[in-house]
Formats: C-alpha cells, sequence, structure tokens
C-alpha cells in the first residue's frame, strides 16, 4: 500500500510540473499575441499648438498692421478609449514594440526553453519510473532475503527442538535405568541382609536352644540342687521366726541377683504361712544377701526358685 502511494504521490509531482510549464509556455505566447496585436494599430499624433507669423513682422519693416489673432491647427487626435466598468480590472498597457528580428528570437527562445522544459520533465518521469522500479526490485529481493533468513531460522529452531527432544529421551532413559540399577541394587543388598539376619537369627536360635539344654541340665543336674540348698540354708539362718509360724509351712520364693549374688528382688510366690510369716521370709531373704556362688560359674543364673519349708523338727 506504501509502495502505490508513493508511485501516485511521484505521478502527480511530474503531472503537475508539465502542467506548470505548459501554463508558462502559454502565458509567453498570449504575450507575445497580444503584443503584435497591439502593434497593428494606428500609432496616435501628438496635437500641436501653432501661431502663423509674416516675414515682414519677423523683419520689422511696414507700419505695424493690426493682424488677427493666430489661428490655432488642432491635430488630429485618436476618440477616447471607452469606460471601463468598475467591476473590470483594467488592462495593463502592452510594452514597446520591439524590432522584428528581436521578436522571432524570443518566440525561438520561448520555444527552446518550453521545449528544455517538456523534455526535463519527460526525462525526470523516466528517472522516477526507473528508480521505482529499482526501488521495487531492491524491495523484492530484500523480502526475498528476509523470507529465506526466515525460513533458515525456522528450520534451525525446529532442527534444534528436535535435538532437545531427542536429548531429552535420552536422559528419561538414562534416569530409568539408573533408577533400575538403583532398585536392583537395594533389592539385592536387602535379600542379602535379610538373608544375614536369617543366618543370625539361626544361630541365636542354635545358641539359646543350647544354652537352654546346658542350662535345663544344669538345674536339673545335681550341682544345682546343691546350689539351691546352700541358698536355703543361708535364707534360713538368717530368718528370724514370727509367734504365730506353724508347723509345715511350706512358701515358694523367687529371688532376683547380680553377679556376686547381691540379691536386689524378692517375690514371694505360693505360701501357707499368715502375713507376718511372709514378710519374714522375704525379710530373711535380703539378709542372706550375697548368696553363696554356684560351684560352676556356668551354673549362674539371675532368677533362682527357692522352695523354702519348716517343720517342727527344722532347725
Amino acid at each position: 500500500m506504501t509502495e502505490l502511494e508513493h508511485r501516485s504521490d511521484r505521478w502527480v509531482s511530474a503531472t503537475m510540473s508539465v502542467l506548470l510549464h505548459a501554463a508558462l509556455i502559454g502565458a509567453l505566447v498570449y504575450g507575445w499575441w497580444s503584443f503584435r496585436h497591439a502593434s497593428s494599430k494606428p500609432e496616435p499624433t501628438l496635437a500641436i499648438d501653432a501661431t502663423i507669423v509674416s516675414s515682414k513682422a519677423l523683419n520689422g519693416g511696414g507700419a505695424a498692421k493690426h493682424t488677427p489673432p493666430p489661428a490655432r491647427v488642432a491635430a488630429t487626435q485618436p476618440p477616447p478609449p471607452p469606460p471601463v466598468e468598475d467591476d473590470q480590472t483594467t488592462p495593463e498597457p502592452p510594452p514597446a514594440a520591439p524590432p522584428k528580428a528581436t521578436e522571432t528570437a524570443a518566440e525561438e527562445q520561448a520555444r527552446a526553453a518550453a521545449a528544455q522544459a517538456l523534455e526535463a520533465d519527460q526525462r525526470k518521469a523516466r528517472e522516477n519510473v526507473e528508480r521505482d522500479k529499482q526501488a521495487a526490485a531492491e524491495r523484492e529481493q530484500a523480502q526475498e532475503r528476509q523470507a529465506k533468513a526466515q525460513a533458515e531460522r525456522k528450520a534451525q529452531a525446529a532442527a534444534e527442538a528436535k535435538e532437545r527432544a531427542a536429548q531429552a529421551e535420552r536422559d528419561r532413559l538414562a534416569e530409568a535405568k539408573r533408577k533400575a540399577d538403583e532398585a536392583r541394587k537395594a533389592e539385592e543388598a536387602r535379600r542379602a541382609a535379610e538373608a544375614q539376619e536369617l543366618a543370625a537369627n539361626q544361630a541365636d536360635i542354635q545358641q539359646s536352644v543350647a544354652d537352654e539344654e546346658r542350662s535345663l541340665a544344669a538345674t536339673s543336674g545335681p550341682a544345682m540342687a546343691s546350689w539351691k540348698q546352700l541358698i536355703e540354708a543361708r535364707i534360713h539362718q538368717a530368718w528370724i521366726q514370727p509367734p504365730t509360724v506353724r508347723s509345715g509351712l511350706d512358701c515358694t520364693l523367687t529371688v532376683t541377683q547380680v553377679p556376686g549374688g547381691q540379691i536386689v528382688n524378692v517375690k514371694l510366690g505360693s505360701c501357707n504361712g499368715d502375713s507376718a510369716v511372709q514378710q519374714s521370709i522375704e525379710d530373711a531373704a535380703y539378709r542372706a544377701s550375697p548368696l553363696p556362688p554356684p560351684p560352676d560359674p556356668a551354673l549362674f543364673v539371675r532368677e533362682l526358685t527357692i522352695h523354702f519349708t519348716h517343720s517342727d523338727n527344722s532347725p
């Protein structure tokens, strides 16, 4: 749209220039024609006021005679121009008529100037057309270069986007593989830990079974029975019998000891004595601390169940 407006403006300018020069040439031709028309009219004569004097009067001879007044000779004058109305502009008088040779040269100069102006206008119009064509070609080339550059940028952007997508896919696959490897290693580690824990549990179970077997064998053996008899005797020695005690007393004690035989807790189980008797037996157990050590250190246990009895025949 802008290109068409510029081209229209140039054609309007060229047309106005041609019309202006044509008007100038027409004004020159009209002035020359008016000048020739005015020069063909009769030239006006001048009015001369003269007095006729005789030769005698000039010579001074003879008597002076009365002579009539000189007759005035009136020159023929052209009639006055017609009056001009108020609403019309008075035309300027035409210039003095130049010689014929000068008129021919002016006419030739005017025609030459008009021809030169017309040729200059035509040349300028052709230059404008050529300039418009060149500008249009340059704009078309610029548009082609811009379209080519834009296509190249789009192609490059598409290639970069494709490469980014491919790289993102490679990264995703690598991340998935890494996570899978980590999960596999974690599973292997978990299974190994479970196997190790199972083996340790089995070892602990086996050790516990062996310890239980040894403890059972020890507690059911003569050595354990002999050690419990020593502890019961120590408690009997520390026992202060209350007045309410009766023959046939039968109580069960559970004592908790630490290495070295120090008693830390006494719990009375079944007992057929009254509360005073039961309290006296607990007090006797604390007074019996520390307990005698076992004959075999392997027989040591923290909790021991002691069978405490009393009869009239008891010491």
